[in-house]
């Protein structure tokens, strides 16, 4: 799936000119309806928070999700975080906010199993380098 931006400019009239070609190409003909969806931060405003709005000719109730849809952070991004480029990771989110952390694969285990390796007297990093090369260790 590829995003595609076009600008245009509010005319004189406070109207917006949608290019023809653009029309064609998603299938319109003079006379069809169309509808314009945006979205509102507030649930009792109709106030177009983000400026936006998607072109739809059937709605975006009609809009197929991506199911195979990923998140993909720039190399650049991860570096200046001093987030190794091949770290789990994991995602934060409260109001107005998304907060992308490096992911302890300690986490993921019961507080049970984690004990046990500490009573055992196996370190953390050796059980997160066992989990990272698929759960079996040389014994080195």
């Amino acid at each position: 799936m590829k995003m595609i931006e076009m600008q245009s400019v509010v005319d004189g009239q406070g109207q917006l000119t949608v290019p023809a070609q653009l029309l064609k190409d998603m299938g319109l003909v003079p006379g069809d309806t169309v509808k314009l969806a945006y979205i509102s931060s507030s649930t009792d405003s109709i106030h177009n928070t983000y400026k936006e709005f998607v072109l739809t000719p059937h709605g975006v109730a009609a809009l197929k999700d991506d199911e195979d849809a990923e998140l993909t952070l720039p190399h650049e991004l991860l570096e200046a975080a001093e987030i190794p480029l091949d770290s789990d990771l994991e995602i934060v989110c409260a109001r107005g906010t998304v907060v992308i952390l490096q992911a302890d694969l300690l986490d993921s285990l019961p507080d049970e199993l984690r004990e046990l390796f500490d009573d055992l007297g196996i370190h953390p990093d050796t059980v997160r380098e066992v989990m990272r090369s698929g759960g079996v260790s040389d014994g080195r």
